[in-house]
């Protein structure tokens, strides 16, 4: 039974690491950055936590870009002229920007700036306290972005399948199968970060 966790684990973590690894490290690179030039200009955790937000979008985005771009690029090599253009944007949004998008909407706006700025300010008094703070915050945002990820990666997969076929269920009411609502979270969390089948 353990042999069949730590695999589904090592799974999960090598499909995280082959889609966000670089793009994360880029994007953390550019957040403290930003958070460094912003608060060392304004002496402000808001407008360093704008900037920070800034800046790691414009690293995990623009590695996400160039990492989408070369596999919408290999998938599409047999075809030519806008055939291949169109079928090369709608690989690219099928696989990595819709789900993406509605994740960073939510973030960009509200959850990073908000986590950042407070966790800084939550522990300035500490020694280190305003970096500390951001990296608390930075990861609590993180979380956040990757469960709205997940969720809106399993939407854009079920909806391009077709399995919606009746109502949504209710989930506020007992399962059958005698799930807890949390457990399908974690469960549909581990299979959206699954490497596709």
């Amino acid at each position: 039974m353990s042999g069949v966790s730590v695999d589904g684990a090592a799974g999960w973590w090598r499909a995280w690491r082959d889609r966000f690894g670089l793009a994360e490290v880029c994007g953390t690179l550019g957040a403290v950055a930003g958070f460094a030039a912003g608060y060392a200009q304004a002496g402000s955790l808001l407008a360093a936590a704008a900037l920070a937000t800034i800046g790691e979008a414009i690293g995990f985005y623009g590695c996400i870009a160039a990492k989408t771009g070369s596999a919408a690029r290999r998938a599409t090599a047999h075809l030519g002229g806008w055939r291949r253009l169109a079928a090369g944007a709608w690989h690219a949004v099928r696989e990595q920007l819709a789900s993406c998008a509605v994740a960073e909407t939510v973030d960009g706006f509200l959850i990073r700036p908000g986590c950042m700025a407070g966790g800084a300010w939550l522990l300035r008094a500490l020694p280190g306290g305003v970096w500390l703070g951001f990296a608390l915050g930075k990861a609590a945002a993180d979380v956040a972005w990757y469960l709205l990820e997940a969720s809106a990666r399993r939407g854009v997969r079920i909806v391009g399948q077709g399995v919606i076929t009746g109502p949504v269920r209710d989930h506020g009411r007992s399962r059958p199968d005698g799930h807890h609502g949390w457990l399908l979270l974690v469960k549909w969390v581990s299979v959206s970060m699954s490497p596709a089948r």
